[in-house]
């Protein structure tokens, strides 16, 4: 889990260049993190306070692992951190949540996320099911 947490912080402290977690830029993806936004998006609501729960944890260990930062939601709750996942996925139907919800980071806290950043890997087993 620590080195999840210190991935996540490199990944956002070093918002001007390639987010890496090992030397070729790969992570591994924990959880509901690995499902796609089109799975996200397409997922009936109620599933979207699920994912709501993994992003909190996400933004939880941002905070945690990032000295500078103390609240990477700026504040928002949890409704208005949802929109911004959805507009964020609503483009993007094959990026991961892992990576939405970097990008949505980004953005709360006013950076942006590097052009050449590599893509999350998901698991080689299938992702948790968004439904039942």
């Amino acid at each position: 889990m620590k080195t999840l947490i210190a991935a996540a912080a490199i990944a956002l402290a070093a918002a001007g260049t390639a987010a890496a977690a090992d030397a070729k830029g790969n992570y591994a993806v924990i959880g509901l993190g690995a499902n796609t936004c089109a799975d996200y998006t397409s997922a009936p609501k109620e599933v979207a306070s699920i994912v709501g729960v993994w992003v909190q944890g996400y933004m939880t260990a941002l905070n945690q692992a990032l000295p500078e930062i103390t609240d990477v939601s700026g504040g928002r709750n949890d409704s208005q951190i949802g929109d911004g996942l959805y507009a964020v996925c609503a483009g993007k139907p094959q990026m991961l949540l892992a990576d939405a919800s970097r990008e949505l980071a980004l953005k709360l806290v006013g950076g942006q996320a590097p052009k050449k950043a590599k893509k999350a890997e998901a698991p080689a087993e299938a992702a948790p099911a968004l439904r039942r």
